[in-house]
């Protein structure tokens, strides 16, 4: 049957419509996000083990990063977000958040310490005074997720 418009509008406006597709979307979300539904086999065993290969990945990149910066060949802005993302990767891996505090204090004084470098190359004219700011940005959200956490909320994502 071809509903003509005048028909339609009718049906709009009596709200039968979306009162359906109301009655639809939630019964389709109740299906998916019951808490008794049911995880794949294998499916929290596979999310670590992915998790696990990006730490990894992250830690190698990471030596190879400090060593470009020991001879000055890195820029400063990309081993700054690498070492964000290392301790993020970590923090994901850990089961409390007792630990995932402790990680995300590592954190603020890793990117603390970069910040006092980053001071000490501009004042040898090595680095521009901006990025002084976007590292101590940088360390403002690594210490804004820290107390977040603390307070049982959830960090902030990049």
């Amino acid at each position: 049957m071809v509903l003509c418009r005048t028909r339609m509008s009718r049906l709009f406006s009596r709200g039968l419509v979306p009162l359906c597709l109301l009655v639809l979307a939630v019964s389709c979300g109740y299906g998916l996000a019951r808490p008794g539904a049911s995880k794949p086999a294998g499916a929290d065993e596979r999310l670590r083990e992915l998790m696990t290969q990006r730490y990894e990945i992250l830690q190698r990149a990471m030596k190879n990063s400090e060593r470009l910066l020991e001879v000055g060949r890195v820029n400063y802005p990309d081993h700054r977000n690498l070492t964000i993302a290392l301790y993020r990767a970590q923090a994901d891996l850990c089961t409390t958040d007792a630990d995932r505090v402790k990680v995300y204090e590592k954190l603020v004084d890793a990117l603390s310490t970069q910040e006092k470098w980053l001071e000490r190359q501009v004042a040898g004219g090595r680095a521009l005074e901006g990025q002084v700011d976007e590292g101590r940005v940088a360390t403002l959200n690594a210490q804004i997720d820290l107390e977040r956490l603390r307070l049982g909320q959830a960090p902030s994502q990049p």
